[in-house]
């Protein structure tokens, strides 16, 4: 009996001991999870900071991006005004240039004469026409005596 007693006091032992070593692999899995939570919540912190630098990486980027794009505007407006005053600057500040009288193409004078002769014709002029017959008197000082 005493041997019935002490197997039965050692089975308790064993199903004690096996409970308490199943107790503790529970905690130690708890602690676990608590563990890799605060890891979560850690990496999630880290991720929501990555989050916050890539958003102002990104407005950086683009603030840079609308400056340079309206320096360059800036710039060629710039020219293109510098330019159109340059075009109209100097004929602006210069003073027209006078008229010289050029010398006259003969044929120019020849075709300005045949004009006068048919506007005399067509208004009927009263001066009488020279024929073959009359002789020609040539004036000195009158380049269009024959128009006469």
């Amino acid at each position: 009996m005493y041997v019935l007693v002490a197997i039965l006091l050692l089975i308790v032992l064993i199903f004690g001991v096996s409970s308490g070593m199943q107790s503790y692999a529970s905690t130690q899995q708890s602690e676990a999870a608590i563990e890799q939570a605060k890891a979560m919540q850690e990496v999630a912190k880290i991720g929501q900071i990555n989050a916050q630098a890539n958003f102002i990486m990104i407005l950086t980027m683009a603030l840079v991006i609308v400056i340079s794009v309206a320096l360059i505007a800036a710039v060629v407006w710039f020219l293109y005004k510098r330019s159109l005053s340059q075009r109209a600057g100097p004929a602006l500040s210069k003073p027209l240039p006078i008229s010289v009288p050029r010398e006259r193409d003969p044929l120019d004078q020849i075709l300005e004469i045949e004009k006068l002769r048919l506007l005399r014709d067509l208004r009927g002029s009263n001066q009488p026409q020279l024929t073959d017959s009359q002789p020609v008197q040539q004036p000195e000082n009158d380049p269009l005596y024959w128009l006469k």
